[in-house]
């Protein structure tokens, strides 16, 4: 496996110096990530031609990703997704979190995992980054030690695994929130893309995207996504009008589930995502309005993510898979996302 390299010189922010990592492996796939907000600025992966090119959205240079409202390749911490009214109660204290999407909490906060500088070194072949949250950071309780790891196999896997400790009980959901086009960043959007997804039910939501409750079945909605799907052909016919912004429902966490595969015909690239997730947010990017690499415009549908996750709302929904962590427990997650062409 080729080294991965630094450079120590990718900009500042709240005075500390970013540094740009680069993960190649022997057939010249290449993964850039940089250590404020665990980003994924790039993922260059062949067609089928073998011509390589940049399937992730994101920005030329790290003034972009200080603003970042899309999340384009980020971690996101210590809670991925919406937390209802911004509220929580955890052995009968109430939590207050910033509130920063409609009348919810999204995505950790003002200030979450995604717009710190991490810790970041090289060992065995992976990137490692560190992140240390201090009690009451954005309204969570507990100290929380948060470690992910990046490694780029040789079978053109980009595995991350996230792993966490608290001081204090608290609730956690790590995920990232890289925005794929397969067909190549900034080329358009992404309604010719084909998407299957492997789940027998999701989570309907109400119109500010909080799960009414119910987990329910797919069979006979336009959520099916059991065999694949042109996008194009579905998307309008999502609930709600903006495209696919729900999450799948998987079981059980802490084994691998061959989640979902997102395919481009024109390219003949693919994406499968495998992950020990009990959930995936699919979302097909209606919201986005942003310029990013080059110049160019991001618009609304011009990228996907496959964002593995427990559920949004969990800490108000009882019947939801549990997101607390308890001192002396560890949280773990592993998701793989594995790129390749079609012959």
């Amino acid at each position: 496996m080729p080294p991965i390299t630094v450079e120590n010189s990718y900009g500042q922010i709240d005075g500390q110096n970013v540094k740009r990592y680069t993960l190649t492996n022997n057939n010249n796939v290449e993964v850039k990530i940089i250590d404020y907000g665990g980003i994924i600025t790039k993922v260059m992966v062949p067609n089928n031609q073998g011509v390589l090119g940049d399937v992730v959205l994101g920005f030329d240079d790290l003034e972009g990703y200080k603003a970042n409202d899309p999340y384009l390749g980020a971690l996101i911490g210590r809670y991925a997704n919406r937390i209802a009214n911004g509220t929580f109660s955890l052995d009968g204290t109430k939590y207050t979190l910033a509130v920063n999407n409609g009348p919810n909490a999204l995505h950790g906060g003002i200030k979450g995992f995604d717009k710190r500088v991490w810790r970041s070194s090289i060992s065995d072949g992976k990137l490692v980054l560190t992140y240390v949250s201090a009690d009451m950071e954005e309204g969570y309780p507990g100290e929380v030690t948060a470690t992910v790891t990046y490694q780029l196999t040789d079978a053109n896997e980009l595995i991350i695994d996230y792993s966490a400790t608290t001081t204090k009980k608290t609730v956690i959901n790590l995920t990232n929130h890289a925005y794929f086009n397969l067909k190549g960043e900034g080329s358009g959007d992404v309604l010719q893309h084909f998407a299957k997804v492997n789940a027998d039910s999701f989570l309907p939501v109400d119109d500010t995207s909080i799960p009414t409750g119910g987990i329910t079945p797919v069979q006979g909605t336009v959520m099916d996504l059991r065999v694949k799907q042109k996008l194009g052909d579905v998307i309008s016919l999502v609930p709600g009008g903006h495209g696919f912004d729900h999450n799948y429902c998987f079981g059980k966490t802490g084994w691998i589930k061959n989640m979902a595969r997102v395919e481009d015909p024109s390219s003949g690239r693919y994406v499968e995502v495998h992950s020990t997730e009990p959930g995936m947010q699919f979302y097909t990017a209606f919201w986005n309005n942003v310029t990013g690499k080059g110049g160019k415009h991001y618009g609304k549908y011009s990228g996907f993510c496959l964002e593995t996750q427990h559920y949004p709302d969990s800490p108000n929904q009882l019947d939801f898979p549990t997101v607390v962590l308890a001192p002396g427990e560890t949280y773990r997650q592993t998701t793989t996302y594995k790129f390749g062409t079609n012959s």
